[in-house]
């Protein structure tokens, strides 16, 4: 009877977890756009791997969301909830930005200029030459190096958001008012990282996480009226 009794408990267990399964799947379906609705917002990234990415993010972001709702979660877990969120829908501002301007627009100076910067370059010269000017070249006992300036390529990798949304703005990709709420967004998932977070005295409120989804559509509406134009 025991044996029964406990077959009979996990049986009831698994009927439960797969109601609530359902009801869940469910709720979210039920207030989701369809696969080709948020893939077609981003018809205006010419790289069909990245576009195809791009939309599964969307709808991982707009998931995890909704199944967060459906809990109702609250303190600690609300916090991790707005957490994710800023940190999806930030990648997906940053990667499409990035595809816009250094794929498609490779070419503007404006662009050019995100990834050089200006540096300090040691002239080579001879020995002999060289410690003859040393004697000269010295400033509160410390060696003066002979260099020039020049403008050298920097790693792309390595360009701030905010630099690449005014760049967005001053090609007139994005607007005003978008450009500051990109970066308003991307500044809260750079304090993502908990001692950062601490030290920033961020606090992560569900109108963010909301901000970050309703910025979608005019984002998809700007870049895409400027792909368009572009590409015509």
């Amino acid at each position: 009877m025991l044996i029964l009794g406990s077959t009979m408990a996990r049986m009831f267990t698994k009927i439960k977890v797969k109601a609530l399964r359902w009801l869940l799947n469910d709720y979210v379906n039920a207030h989701l756009a369809s696969r080709e609705w948020h893939e077609e917002q981003f018809d205006y990234i010419t790289d069909t791997g990245l576009a195809k990415r791009l939309s599964e993010e969307f709808m991982s972001a707009r998931h995890i969301y909704k199944m967060l709702r459906a809990i109702e979660a609250e303190d600690w877990l609300q916090r991790a909830q707005v957490r994710v969120q800023v940190l999806m829908y930030a990648s997906i501002y940053e990667a499409a930005l990035h595809h816009v301007l250094f794929d498609q627009n490779a070419t503007a100076p404006e662009v050019i200029q995100l990834t050089q910067r200006n540096t300090l370059k040691k002239i080579s010269i001879p020995e002999n030459s060289l410690k003859e000017l040393h004697k000269h070249l010295e400033h509160d006992g410390r060696e003066i190096i002979p260099s020039y300036h020049a403008v050298v390529p920097s790693d792309i990798t390595k360009v701030r958001f905010d630099a690449k949304a005014n760049c967005a703005f001053n090609l007139g990709i994005i607007d005003n008012d978008l450009r500051d709420d990109l970066i308003e967004i991307y500044a809260a998932r750079n304090a993502i990282h908990i001692h950062a977070e601490i030290r920033k005295s961020q606090k992560y409120e569900l109108n963010l996480a909301k901000k970050s989804y309703r910025r979608m559509k005019p984002f998809a509406e700007q870049l895409r009226t400027y792909c368009n134009a572009i590409n015509t």
